[in-house]
């Protein structure tokens, strides 16, 4: 299980009309932070992030299954703390950065809102 806290949320990070969610980590620049959630992880997972598709994600008390997994989130969320949480169809040609969700409804967020993958 992999647990992040949301700590800031940039004045453009929640938006109704795209169903997304971009999280970095604490250091990320300014103009990240002005479109972004920026969260901290309670644990370094040993052996990486085993994010993969039917794994379960809760934000807050909304609880999501992941449909897709871009092949660039392990590297990301490693290195950054970075990825896309897509609360949408997966499309033809996804995000290599994102995690798709379902349902397709945006979590409530607020800071210290807990995001488990487990």
């Amino acid at each position: 299980m992999i647990k992040s806290k949301i700590t800031a949320i940039g004045p453009q990070a929640i938006d109704e009309k795209q169903p997304l969610l971009i999280l970095f980590g604490e250091t990320a620049s300014e103009r990240l932070r002005e479109v972004s959630l920026i969260h901290d992880f309670e644990n370094d997972p040993i052996g990486g992030y085993d994010i993969k598709k039917g794994s379960k994600v809760r934000i807050g008390s909304s609880e999501y299954e992941v449909e897709f997994v871009g092949q660039l989130v392990e590297s990301n969320l490693t290195s950054i703390g970075h990825t896309v949480l897509a609360f949408k169809e997966v499309p033809e040609t996804p995000q290599e950065n994102a995690i798709y969700l379902k349902p397709h409804a945006m979590p409530k967020i607020e800071i210290g809102t807990e995001i488990v993958f487990d």
